[in-house]
């Protein structure tokens, strides 16, 4: 016999690990968070996240169609990985101090998006 209905289980562990804000909303956004120490670099980290987000959503919206559901979600991240890779090549060779500042940030963004 449970200690818990499935009910009452379920009204306790939701609001813990399904509808936890923290844990679903504010945790996509540990990179941009962890670099906000100066302006500069969170003003491209901003920018970098908005492009990759903006840019990665237009590309898969257009060719979600013509990819079969069973690769959809690898298709996906290669999208998004592509325009990191990108955004960290643009950073290298246009601000490449800023760049060295964020590398392991811009490479989080692949995993949050």
């Amino acid at each position: 016999m449970a200690l818990l209905s499935k009910k009452d289980s379920k009204l306790i562990l939701d609001p813990l690990a399904d509808n936890n804000p923290i844990t679903i909303q504010v945790l996509g956004i540990c990179s941009a968070l962890a670099i906000t120490a100066e302006l500069n670099a969170s003003i491209v980290m901003a920018i970098s996240v908005i492009f990759v987000l903006g840019v990665g959503n237009v590309v898969i919206s257009l060719i979600r169609n013509i990819i079969p559901s069973k690769i959809r979600i690898i298709v996906q991240l290669t999208v998004v990985a592509t325009l990191v890779i990108i955004v960290d090549q643009v950073l290298k060779a246009y601000a490449y101090t800023l760049s060295k500042e964020l590398s392991v940030f811009v490479g989080l963004i692949i995993t949050n998006c």
